[in-house]
């Protein structure tokens, strides 16, 4: 039998999220696809739902596919006659293809493929030419018909570096659907047209290896539109996104900053593509705050920025047409035809309201066209709160947002002459990730859960998150465990001076890098010298060892060894002294010590998450937890979920985290009656 909070957690994670938001040519209407949030699934397959709204009209918002399929990524024809878009309706989950579907006044005229039905691989990305003859896509090859012998006979031997599947630049003509293709001895991963249509700009990799990009780095290049000539650009150092034409003479990008760095800050780059030794320039943005992303309005490029815990959409002069301290996730901006009037269409939430999708112009406020929501409008979750203060070493000043649930809340504050708080710290991963106002401010809808049981929450953004440019982010070079571990407990204390928690009741949970900071949060415990310690705590995914991880994480000697001052238990001598300043198992020891010299409790209960499948923080570095509290007696509970990734994919999983999070909470920090139970 489903509980009532098992209801609402699924109430929660079955919410339509806008991912895509594309305005028509004319600016009339904003076509938008949706799915659950971060594209997890309710049933056998992840489905996505086409979505077509009216510009400035209140709740427009009406169903263009039957939400039965994985329909994503769409995008307006150049005339503005009909959408393109991605599905696997041929076969649900298993084949892939580009769907045209019309949309003149009066058509009945359903949506057809015009790439094959049978591919198998995906389509990773799609651009129509600007004079909409034609389609630009990248897919890999389909498997050969030994292949698929191999893999039915048991024969499919891996090996390294082999038989892997690089995406191909393909242009369907829309009219024959003939395709036509590049065969580049490398991996393509994105594509956009030159607005004459003349030339195409290709982001490559060596290879398809997910490190690939942060290895050896991204080359950009042009092709003219036949196929014929390849010029390559340059070689930037790391992983870039969002390749755009700024003019026919220039491409924009987003990259990062310092360009030969991972986690660190983001900025806006350029290069000349007629420049006869092109180099990348840095353009914008970058310094105190991190451009996101881009999109082409017109001639203009447009950048989605994180500014402290503000997000902007800003011209590339830093020119805001939009900013609100709330979190932003899809947009787009058209220029009216008839005007120079900017039009923004955008999804963006807050606390108490789920994402929307809004139109807005200049000087006029947002207008709701969707209301994916409506279950939720009348629950009132609680306030966002933005606090500062100071780091303990007093180099910079930091962010982050406490979360009052409903029951205490009076206007926008907590009721301070009422009691603190049970507070729940929820370190986001990444590291560079930014949490701001949002209904679903953390990952796995945790927060409204959290908050609709009673307990507030802190949401640290310690050094290494992203909105505070390069300075503020690269603190994480050589610096995991170090200084944002110290910030999560300055901004914790700082909660506790302002008395908005109770020191008597904290537990401590994190994802990822999060997890890694509850896990060093945990053996750490106590330690900080404010007399207050957390009761309990809850790593998800959490890297335990850094040295194991570099051997064993996809990005491990990419990112990882970032983290670690750039070592690698192959690259250090075995007599040099190591930094493991990352790593909460080496300091598990001098706990446990600390534990029986004070007579007190220093590593708290522990709940620890993981997922089976997960290759970025593989499941071993929670079983190394596992196997050190076991191995002095320590309270804990491990709990692994088959088929899971690094973030999880079946919603049940979802909801029993959440459930035993619940759990935990109101055994460690909640009503002394749940406590004694």
């Amino acid at each position: 039998m489903t509980s009532t909070k098992e209801s609402f957690l699924q109430d929660l994670c079955n919410l339509e999220i806008p991912t895509t938001i594309k305005f028509s040519p004319d600016g009339q209407q904003v076509l938008y696809s949706t799915e659950l949030t971060w594209g997890h699934y309710n049933g056998k397959h992840p489905v996505s739902t086409l979505w077509l709204a009216s510009t400035g009209q209140q709740l427009s918002s009406r169903k263009l596919t039957s939400g039965l399929f994985k329909d994503y990524s769409p995008s307006w024809s150049p005339d503005g006659q009909s959408i393109a878009f991605v599905s696997d309706r041929a076969k649900i989950g298993k084949k892939w293809a580009i769907y045209i579907m019309p949309l003149m006044v009066g058509s009945a005229v359903e949506a057809y493929p015009i790439t094959p039905l049978g591919n198998e691989r995906a389509i990773e990305a799609y651009k129509f030419s600007p004079n909409g003859k034609s389609i630009a896509y990248l897919s890999a090859n389909e498997k050969t018909v030994q292949q698929k012998s191999r893999e039915i006979n048991g024969e499919d031997v891996n090996v390294w570096g082999e038989q892997l599947p690089y995406a191909r630049l393909r242009v369907v003509d829309l009219q024959t659907k003939q395709v036509r293709s590049l065969q580049l001895d490398r991996h393509t991963s994105e594509l956009c047209w030159s607005p004459d249509g003349k030339q195409i700009g290709l982001k490559s990799l060596r290879t398809p290896d997910t490190e690939e990009p942060y290895l050896t780095g991204s080359l950009i290049s042009v092709l003219d539109s036949e196929l014929l000539t390849v010029t390559n650009l340059l070689n930037f150092p790391k992983n870039i996104w969002d390749l755009q034409w700024a003019t026919s003479e220039r491409l924009c990008f987003c990259g990062p900053t310092p360009a030969d760095r991972i986690s660190v800050g983001t900025c806006v780059y350029s290069v000349d593509v007629n420049s006869e030794a092109p180099t990348f320039q840095r353009i914008a943005f970058g310094t105190e705050n991190d451009a996101s992303s881009l999109t082409r309005a017109k001639a203009t490029i447009i950048a989605k920025v994180e500014h402290r815990l503000e997000s902007r959409i800003c011209l590339l002069d830093g020119q805001a047409l939009y900013c609100e301290e709330e979190e932003l996730g899809a947009f787009d901006v058209t220029f009216m035809p008839d005007s120079s009037e900017v039009v923004l269409a955008l999804a963006t939430s807050n606390i108490n309201k789920p994402v929307e999708v809004y139109t807005k112009a200049a000087n006029s406020i947002m207008v709701q066209l969707s209301n994916h929501g409506s279950s939720f409008k009348d629950h009132d979750f609680g306030a966002c709160n933005f606090l500062r203060c100071q780091s303990t070493d007093g180099q910079v000043e930091l962010d982050s947002c406490y979360l009052t649930p409903a029951s205490r809340v009076t206007g926008e504050a907590i009721t301070t002459s009422r009691k603190p708080l049970p507070t729940v710290v929820l370190i986001h991963g990444g590291p560079t990730t930014r949490l701001t106002n949002a209904f679903n401010s953390y990952y796995y809808m945790l927060a409204p859960y959290l908050l609709s049981i009673g307990y507030g929450i802190l949401l640290p953004n310690y050094r290494g998150s992203s909105g505070r440019g390069e300075r503020f982010a690269s603190y994480t070079v050589g610096g995991t465990g170090q200084y944002d571990y110290a910030d999560v407990i300055a901004l914790t204390q700082n909660t506790i001076e302002k008395g908005y928690a109770d020191k008597q009741r904290l537990f401590v949970a994190g994802w990822s890098t999060g997890g890694l900071l509850t896990l060093l949060c945990s053996v750490r415990n106590g330690s900080h010298g404010f007399g207050w310690k957390f009761n309990a705590s809850s790593p998800g995914a959490a890297p335990s060892d850094l040295d194991t991880m570099t051997m064993t994480s996809d990005l491990g000697s990419s990112a990882q060894a970032e983290f670690n001052y750039d070592r690698t238990p192959w690259n250090t001598d075995q007599s040099e002294p190591r930094n493991h300043s990352g790593s909460a198992l080496r300091e598990f020891s001098a706990a446990v010590k600390r534990s029986k010299e004070t007579g007190t409790v220093v590593v708290p209960p522990m709940l620890i998450l993981h997922g089976e499948e997960d290759v970025r923080v593989p499941v071993s570095q929670a079983w190394g937890v596992r196997r050190a509290l076991q191995s002095e007696g320590l309270p804990f509970e491990l709990v692994t979920y088959p088929r899971q990734g690094h973030f999880f994919a079946e919603q049940k999983f979802w909801i029993d985290m959440a459930m035993r999070i619940g759990r935990w909470c109101d055994k460690y920090i909640g009503p002394r009656e749940l406590r004694d139970l």
